[in-house]
């Protein structure tokens, strides 16, 4: 399916790179690769999930950065976002998930519809993601997928859904990595102690983590990475 790059698609030329942020807590994060990019003139998505929305909305327009809400699970409001990217003369070069850390429930107090929910909103959001953003990348065989997620040891013992959860999406990156890495596609698990927007240090500290990720020549990329501040 990652192969199958419409016609289209591979006339695209010049387009200017730009950083997708996927999370619903990275309005900091964003605006700190807003100012990172300022130099390079790379323009900043800041993409949120909303389970309302049918398709795109652009919520406000900044300086170097766009918010966009849309459904996460809606493989077709994925591809529209790409679509409206590349419509606007953008190349996604970098673009990093983060995993929703906030809703981790305990073995004990989870429904089935919660189980449900979790699993559409991380596991299978960070499928369709990795499907659209990598059928992008692929055009110009370049391009940087960085999963956000935590470390194993620190998800207390009851929490399986949780644990199930982000070896989830850590299995998946591993997969990514060793099928994209030799078509120019960079993809990697970044392990986190905690995610907390309104910490500035911790968000610098990742906002710098993901661009020096996002800057390592080939010969050198790394597949999973444990940070702390």
């Amino acid at each position: 399916m990652y192969n199958l790059i419409p016609p289209l698609l591979r006339k695209k030329s010049k387009l200017q790179g730009c950083i997708v942020v996927i999370g619903n807590e990275t309005h900091s994060l964003s605006q700190l690769f807003v100012d990172q990019a300022h130099n390079s003139t790379m323009l900043v998505y800041q993409v949120q999930h909303d389970p309302t929305q049918t398709n795109l909305k652009i919520e406000q327009q900044d300086s170097g950065l766009k918010r966009v809400r849309l459904n996460l699970i809606n493989p077709t409001a994925l591809k529209n976002l790409v679509g409206y990217i590349q419509r606007a003369g953008h190349s996604i070069e970098l673009c990093i998930f983060q995993a929703d850390f906030s809703k981790s429930l305990s073995n004990s107090d989870a429904s089935a519809q919660q189980v449900e929910q979790l699993w559409q909103n991380t596991g299978l959001a960070a499928v369709n993601i990795a499907q659209a953003i990598i059928r992008q990348m692929l055009i110009k065989s370049q391009g940087t997928l960085i999963f956000l997620g935590t470390q194993p040891n620190l998800i207390a013992e009851n929490n399986g859904l949780t644990q199930s959860m982000f070896a989830s999406i850590r299995a998946l990156a591993q997969s990514l990595a060793r099928e994209f890495h030799p078509k120019g596609i960079h993809i990697t698990y970044c392990m986190l102690e905690s995610w907390h927007s309104q910490n500035v240090v911790l968000m610098d500290s990742v906002k710098n983590m993901c661009w020096h990720l996002y800057q390592q020549p080939d010969s050198t990329w790394s597949q999973e990475l444990s940070f702390g501040v």
